[in-house]
């Protein structure tokens, strides 16, 4: 069992000011390196692929929108939804960050309902050569190190470059399986324009209407507004 970050609440935006410690983050890092040969069971939805929900999920935290998934094998999951953006600095929301950031023109990410007060980055570019983590889709690489986010920032041209998200969501082992068997998820290939696309906002509606072109008429029927969908 996860146990949830206290909440300390911004009352424009619901994150919590507390960066928190980033040993969870590396612990993610060290298995999401190891995730991409293992499992079996998760090939429906391997890690560096996009889950994108259901017009018909009922879970409000995950309601149109695009996850994508860092790791996916037979202990569970763990992804970051990657079309939330807020209009919030992320060193307003998380001091700690202010003096690393340098001139990053780029707003906070709802990673996910799971620890709000951790933040990661995905990072491509010349920048992602800074990166010690593991390499999700091609060339975009993740990192849980804030103390070289000064070198990052300091390479990378951007929010095109560079994205910092908020909190994560999380799967027990098999329920991702289940949700995807009962189509609360469609499965689309991720790509590096995809995930560093201009237009966050849509990405919801872009890929939902390419799943809908793809979507297995064998999934069994269910009422998906029931699912819990991840944490």
């Amino acid at each position: 069992m996860i146990t949830r970050l206290p909440a300390v609440h911004d009352a424009s935006a619901g994150f919590v000011r507390r960066l928190g410690s980033t040993s969870g983050w590396r612990a993610v890092l060290a298995v999401g390196a190891l995730a991409f040969g293992a499992a079996a069971g998760a090939q429906e939805a391997p890690g560096g692929t996009l889950l994108v929900s259901s017009s018909e999920l009922g879970d409000p935290s995950f309601s149109r929108s695009v996850v994508l998934l860092l790791r996916h094998d037979d202990n569970g999951a763990i992804g970051v939804v990657i079309n939330r953006v807020t209009s919030l600095s992320p060193g307003k929301v998380f001091p700690e960050l202010a003096d690393n950031l340098g001139k990053y023109s780029g707003t906070l990410y709802r990673g996910g309902p799971l620890a709000p007060g951790r933040v990661l980055f995905l990072v491509r570019g010349l920048a992602a050569a800074t990166v010690q983590g593991p390499e999700i889709v091609d060339k975009v690489f993740l990192s849980a190190d804030a103390d070289a986010l000064a070198e990052i920032t300091r390479l990378a041209s951007g929010p095109d470059e560079l994205r910092i998200y908020a909190g994560h969501a999380e799967w027990t082992a098999g329920q991702l399986e289940s949700e995807l068997k009962h189509g609360a998820w469609s499965v689309v290939p991720a790509t590096a324009d995809l995930v560093f696309g201009d237009k966050p906002q849509k990405l919801w509606e872009q890929l939902a209407a390419r799943a809908a072109d793809t979507t297995a008429d064998s999934r069994a029927p269910t009422d998906t507004g029931a699912l819990s969908a991840a944490r």
